[in-house]
C-alpha cells in the first residue's frame, strides 16, 4: 500500500521565511556598517591607523650657554642618554622591568619608584627611568633590544658641568616638582608647557634665568612595529604633520671674568666664607665665591643618599650662599662708616685725638682694645690704620646708634640690592626704632661702644661689604650690582641688554671726606705699620681695611691661635679694599668664616693682594695684546698700500 506524502505545514515555511529575512537583514547591516567604515569614512579610519603605528619623539632644546664679559664659554652643553619606558609598547611589566635590573645593576625597585611617581599619565608618553647612561649602559640596551619593547634610548642636550665652576653663581638643574609644573605651564602654548620629568633651572643663574636660557622643544614622526621598535622614518606632507625644530634657548654674556674668577676661587681654597670682586664704577660683578661649595653635576647624574647626607649636615653649609645670603658682624671694616658719620656730623677732625690705654670703662663694664698694651694718644688716620678700638668707642659714643646708622643707610647698608641670583638678605643696621620694636627699650649706654666697631647688632653680607667699599671708592655712589651684561638668541639678535644703575647717591657725605677716608685706608695697607699690609702689590695703590670678628667671648689667653679652640669659635677673618686709590678699577670684599689661620690682616688680607694682583696682570696682558693687534692691523694696510703701489 503507498504512503502518502505529508501535508504541507505553513509554520514550518512561515519560520523558514523568516529565518531567511534575519539573515539578509544581518548581512544587510554588516554591509552597510563595512561600506561606511571602508568608503564613506574609509579616509578618517586610514588617519586614525596612520596616528596608531606613529610615533611622536620629543625633540630636547638645547640650553643657552654661559659666556664670560670676554666670550670665554663658562657653560655649554654635550649630549646624554636616557632610557625611557613607554607604557603604550611595553608588553610585559614585570619582566621588562626585571631584564633592566639585571642588564644595568640597578634594583627593580627604584624603577617602580619612578613608574609610581608618573602614574595617570597618558600611556603613550615615555617616561625617563634612568638618565645620563654609560656608553657600555647604552650598548647592553641596544643589543636587547629585542626582548625590551617598549624601552628606548633617547639623546638629549645637558649640561657639561665642570668641577672647577662656581656653583652657587651658575646653579643646577634638578627635575621639575609638580608645583613647578602646575605653576610654569599657566598661560603656556602647548609647545611651550613643561612635561613631567624635565630639569629645570634650580639654583643661581640657571634658575633666575630660565626663562631666558630656556629653548622650544620641538620633535620628529617616526614609524613603529608592534614593538614600539622604530621601523623608518615617516615621510609626511609638512602641512599635514609637520616637523617642528628645537630652537635653543638665548645665550647669557656675564659680567664675570673667567680668568679672574679662577683666580678668586684659588686664592680661596681652603678656607669658608665669602669672596666678591666687582667694578666700583658701574656696580658690575668680576668674580664671586661662596665656600664650601658642590659639584653641581650630583644633581644631574643622581644624588645618593649618603652625599645628600653629608651636604646637609656640614657645619659651613655648601648649599647656602653666602655672598648675598649670608649675614656676619663687619667688625673693624665697618669703622670707616662710622669715620665718616663723625667727619660729617662735625663730632670730630681728621686730627682730633684719644688716648688708648688697650682698654675703655664704662660703668662696670670694660671694652678692651684688640692690643691689649694700648696705642697711645692717636688721631684718625693712626686709628684706622692700626685698627684701634677705643678710638671708635668714643667716637661712637658721641655719634650715638641713630646717627651711626644714617650714615650706613646713606652708603647702601641695610638694604638688598635686587641681584637676582639667589637668596639675599639685607643685613642689619640697628638704630631706636629697631631696638624698641626687637627689646622694647631704648640703647643702653654700654651697648653703643661694640655698635661703633661693627659688631654688637650689626650685620652685613658680603655682597654689602663690596657696595660699601665701592662707594667709598667713587664718592658715594651706590650701583646696583650685577650679573649679566646681556642675552642673544639663537639667531644672534640681542634680546635683552642691561645698562648700569644707580641705586642712591650719598645725600649727607662731602666730597673732601670721602678723599680724606680713601687716603686713610690706603694708609692702612701702604703704610710700613698699617694692619692690612700683606695686601699691597707692587707698582700699584691698594687702600683697605682689616678686620677680625669674635664669634664667642674667649679668655685673653686662649685666642685663635690656641689649638685647642674649636674652629666653629675661632673669629672671622675680614678685608675689604679697592685699587687704585684714585679713580678705582676694582672691589674686593673679603669674609673667612672661623678662621684659624689668623685675623683679617694675616688671612684675609693676603687672599685680596692676589686677587687684586691676578686683576693688574690681566689688564696689563689684554692691553698689549690689544696694542699688538692693532700694529697687526696697522701692518696689513701698509702692506696693502704698497702692494697697490
Amino acid at each position: 500500500m503507498s504512503m502518502s506524502s505529508q501535508p504541507h505545514s505553513p509554520i514550518s515555511e512561515s519560520r523558514y521565511l523568516w529565518a531567511n529575512l534575519t539573515v539578509i537583514l544581518i548581512l544587510s547591516i554588516f554591509g552597510l556598517r563595512l561600506w561606511y567604515l571602508q568608503v564613506y569614512r574609509g579616509e578618517h579610519y586610514r588617519r586614525i591607523s596612520e596616528t596608531n603605528r606613529i610615533r611622536r619623539i620629543e625633540i630636547e632644546a638645547p640650553r643657552g650657554v654661559l659666556h664670560d664679559r670676554y666670550g670665554k664659554v663658562i657653560l655649554g652643553n654635550r649630549p646624554f642618554f636616557d632610557l625611557v619606558y613607554i607604557p603604550q609598547y611595553v608588553v610585559d611589566r614585570e619582566k621588562t622591568l626585571l631584564i633592566l635590573s639585571r642588564l644595568l645593576g640597578e634594583p627593580v625597585e627604584s624603577f617602580e619608584r619612578t613608574l609610581r611617581a608618573t602614574r595617570g599619565r597618558p600611556k603613550f608618553l615615555p617616561t625617563v627611568l634612568m638618565r645620563n647612561l654609560s656608553l657600555h649602559r647604552v650598548s647592553l640596551i641596544e643589543s636587547n633590544k629585542i626582548y625590551l619593547p617598549g624601552i628606548d634610548i633617547t639623546v638629549a642636550p645637558r649640561r657639561n658641568y665642570d668641577s672647577n665652576l662656581p656653583s652657587h653663581l651658575i646653579g643646577y638643574m634638578g627635575e621639575i616638582s609638580a608645583a613647578q609644573l602646575q605653576k610654569k605651564n599657566v598661560g603656556r602654548a602647548l609647545e611651550e608647557k613643561y612635561q613631567p620629568g624635565d630639569l629645570i633651572g634650580k639654583h643661581g643663574v640657571e634658575q633666575q634665568w630660565e626663562h631666558i636660557l630656556r629653548g622650544e622643544r620641538g620633535y620628529r614622526l617616526i614609524q613603529v612595529d608592534a614593538f614600539g621598535r622604530e621601523t623608518a622614518v615617516v615621510e609626511q606632507d609638512e602641512s599635514e604633520l609637520p616637523i617642528r625644530q628645537a630652537n635653543p634657548g638665548a645665550d647669557l654674556v656675564l659680567t664675570l671674568d673667567m680668568e679672574l674668577q679662577e683666580a678668586t676661587q684659588e686664592a680661596f681654597r681652603g678656607k669658608n666664607g665669602a669672596v666678591i670682586v666687582l667694578n666700583p664704577r658701574n656696580g658690575q660683578i668680576l668674580s664671586m665665591v661662596s665656600a664650601p661649595d658642590y659639584n653641581p653635576a650630583i644633581y644631574q647624574d643622581g644624588l645618593s643618599v649618603d652625599k645628600w647626607q653629608s651636604l646637609i649636615s656640614d657645619p659651613f653649609k655648601p648649599l647656602f650662599d653666602k655672598t648675598t645670603g649670608g649675614s656676619f658682624a663687619p667688625g673693624s671694616v665697618y669703622k670707616p662708616v662710622v669715620g665718616l658719620a663723625a667727619l660729617s656730623e662735625g663730632v670730630i677732625h681728621a686730627h682730633t685725638k684719644f688716648r688708648c690705654h688697650g682698654s675703655m670703662e664704662l660703668g662696670r663694664d670694660v671694652f678692651h682694645c684688640y692690643k691689649r698694651s694700648g696705642h697711645g694718644q692717636v688721631a684718625l688716620a693712626t686709628a684706622r690704620m692700626k685698627s684701634c678700638d677705643v678710638y671708635f668707642y668714643n667716637v661712637g659714643l658721641e655719634l650715638g646708634a641713630d646717627k651711626i646708622a644714617k650714615y650706613a643707610r646713606d652708603l647702601g647698608l641695610g638694604r638688598k640690592y635686587g641681584i637676582r641670583l639667589n637668596r639675599e638678605d639685607s643685613g642689619l643696621i640697628p638704630d631706636s626704632a629697631w631696638i624698641r620694636k626687637t627689646l622694647g627699650r631704648g640703647w643702653m649706654l654700654g651697648e653703643i661702644p661694640n655698635l661703633a666697631i661693627g659688631q654688637g647688632a650689626n650685620l652685613l653680607t658680603p655682597l654689602q661689604i663690596a657696595v660699601l667699599y665701592a662707594a667709598i671708592a667713587n664718592g658715594g655712589k651706590v650701583w646696583r650690582p650685577y650679573l649679566v651684561q646681556k642675552a642673544v638668541n639663537y639667531l644672534g639678535q640681542v634680546i635683552l641688554e642691561h645698562q648700569p644703575e644707580l641705586l642712591h647717591q650719598s645725600e649727607f657725605i662731602r666730597p673732601e671726606h670721602f678723599a680724606l677716608t680713601r687716603q686713610m685706608l690706603q694708609g692702612v695697607v701702604m703704610a710700613p705699620e698699617g694692619t692690612g699690609a700683606r695686601a699691597r702689590v707692587p707698582g700699584v695703590t691698594v687702600a683697605g681695611k682689616t678686620g677680625s670678628v669674635q664669634v664667642v667671648g674667649l679668655n685673653r689667653h686662649r685666642n685663635r691661635k690656641d689649638k685647642s679652640v674649636s674652629m666653629k669659635w675661632q673669629e672671622h677673618a675680614m678685608f675689604a679694599a679697592f685699587s687704585p686709590t684714585e679713580d678705582a678699577q676694582i672691589v674686593v670684599a673679603v669674609v673667612s668664616q672661623n678662621d684659624p689661620d689668623g685675623g683679617g690682616g694675616a688671612s684675609a688680607a693676603p687672599v685680596a693682594r692676589k686677587i687684586i694682583a691676578k686683576y693688574w696682570d690681566l689688564q696689563k696682558e689684554r692691553s698689549q695684546s690689544r696694542v699688538g693687534q692693532a700694529f697687526d692691523i696697522a701692518d696689513r694696510g701698509t702692506s696693502m698700500k704698497l702692494e697697490a703701489l
